[in-house]
């Protein structure tokens, strides 16, 4: 195997990713759905896992014949070396996000480092932050090798709301009772964000942990999502990735 392997030369399968990655979520919801939780708690642990980290699993499971290359996880998951500009750039993404949520929360929202920490922790290891290897560390590769960046960031995006919707329906969910709309737009504009931090950096770990870093401020910090304010703000840093978006925008043109 070929020590100094590049991102450029992985053979991709989109489809069979997407595909992969639906069939196992969905199934496992649907398992969640008739299992009973009270009877079957580790199994509802187990799925709840498998559903999470589908798209991480598929993403290795098809890159399994590179694992064995030099540095190959270490590239995929840590990036380039990029410099510090980039790394402020960041940095900023994830600050603005926060103070975002914290500026614009719910009245008598109390906030401490300890909860903060073990919720970051959780969903980092076990939640939502295990998504973006395979969303923006296949998938989006993948797709802009031959399309516009920012319609490979949307078309990303898209699936990565479909993919939610079972959560809609599963009881003690964070997306059970919200208003699909809003959350599909807010999910665009994360798109644009995440995109620009993979652009930026290849990082996917960068990735996971905005992902994560997201789901954390939402669960402990909950804002006022119908404040014009909040609503503005996250639309002009959605905006504002998808301008760093065109700026950092790949230069692979690949053909298998």
């Amino acid at each position: 195997m070929n020590h100094t392997l590049q991102k450029e030369n992985l053979h991709y399968k989109p489809f069979l990713f997407i595909i992969s990655v639906f069939v196992t979520t969905w199934g496992c919801a649907a398992l969640m759905e008739i299992a009973d939780y009270r009877a079957y708690r580790i199994l509802h642990t187990v799925l709840d896992f498998l559903e999470n980290a589908s798209p991480l699993i598929c993403a290795l499971f098809l890159f399994k014949k590179y694992l064995t290359a030099g540095h190959f996880l270490r590239r995929f998951f840590l990036g380039n070396s990029c410099g510090v500009v980039r790394y402020l750039i960041v940095f900023l993404l994830f600050t603005v996000q926060f103070l975002n949520f914290y500026l614009f929360r719910l009245p008598d929202t109390s906030l401490t480092i300890q909860d903060f920490l073990s919720v970051f922790v959780g969903q980092l290891l076990l939640g939502g932050g295990l998504e973006e290897a395979g969303w923006r560390g296949y998938l989006l590769p993948c797709l802009y090798r031959r399309r516009h960046v920012l319609i490979s960031s949307t078309a990303v995006s898209i699936l990565w709301i479909l993919w939610h919707l079972p959560y809609f329906f599963l009881p003690g969910t964070t997306q059970e009772g919200q208003n699909f709309i809003s959350y599909a737009i807010i999910g665009l504009l994360t798109g644009f964000i995440l995109t620009a931090i993979y652009l930026l950096t290849k990082s996917v770990l960068l990735c996971m942990l905005f992902h994560s870093w997201q789901n954390t401020i939402v669960m402990v910090l909950p804002a006022d999502t119908e404040n014009t304010g909040f609503l503005l703000t996250f639309t002009i840093l959605g905006l504002m990735s998808a301008l760093l978006c065109l700026f950092c925008k790949p230069q692979e043109h690949i053909s298998d």
